[in-house]
């Protein structure tokens, strides 16, 4: 796992737990809100040492199969004053409540010469978030994303335990989790839905805080 922690000299942390295929680089349009933010990325392993105790408040934002993540990592986490997961689900590769064998399909398939196609139909709802997202792509090879999900595939297990969340944020036209699963599984928890939105919906808010929804 990767870590990158972008400093905005506050005393508060929001530990972000990324999706598949990412790194920090899709997230520089999004400002910290007067917040540390502390990026996680790569799940090929899950080796995580970050030292919390300078902070008063964290908080945990997950997105995708990072929301899957959290669960795997809650034994070397703090305790948030919050936790939300955006368009994820704690068990996501479950038949029922995870990802499609469609979905997989195409995860698996991504190559250089379909991976633009591939992002405008199943992570952004515009041509503008498209463009941004091709802008801020990723430094990481298609042999690093492949060798990522075989990971999160393989961690999944009869004895995992999910992360329980606060705030579960989902989009209206999410291509990649169904929406009305992911309705059922957080029916005991709040839920914020995010209107003309796709899988990828960080482009819709201007900083880390907006994603607190507080």
């Amino acid at each position: 796992m990767e870590l990158k922690l972008i400093e905005d000299k506050s005393d508060k942390l929001i530990l972000f737990l990324t999706g598949w295929g990412c790194d920090d680089r899709q997230f520089i349009p999004l400002k910290t809100g007067g917040y540390n933010v502390l990026i996680a990325y790569d799940y090929s392993n899950l080796d995580f040492v970050f030292d919390f105790s300078k902070y008063n408040e964290i908080y945990l934002i997950t997105f995708s199969a990072g929301v899957y993540v959290a669960g795997l990592l809650k034994d070397k986490l703090p305790y948030f004053k919050k936790k939300i997961a955006i368009n994820g689900n704690p068990y996501a590769h479950d038949p029922y409540w995870g990802l499609s064998e469609e979905v997989t399909e195409q995860f698996k398939s991504v190559s250089k010469d379909n991976i633009f196609e591939f992002r405008r139909k199943y992570l952004v709802f515009s041509d503008k978030e498209l463009e941004l997202l091709n802008k801020y792509q990723p430094h990481r090879s298609l042999e690093s994303c492949l060798n990522e999900l075989s990971a999160l595939e393989s961690y999944f297990t009869q004895d995992y335990s999910p992360m329980a969340y606060d705030l579960a944020v989902l989009s209206d036209n999410d291509k990649i989790f169904r929406l009305d699963r992911q309705k059922e599984y957080f029916k005991d928890t709040k839920i914020q839905m995010v209107q003309n939105a796709g899988h990828f919906l960080f482009y819709k808010f201007g900083s880390f805080k907006d994603l607190l929804f507080e």
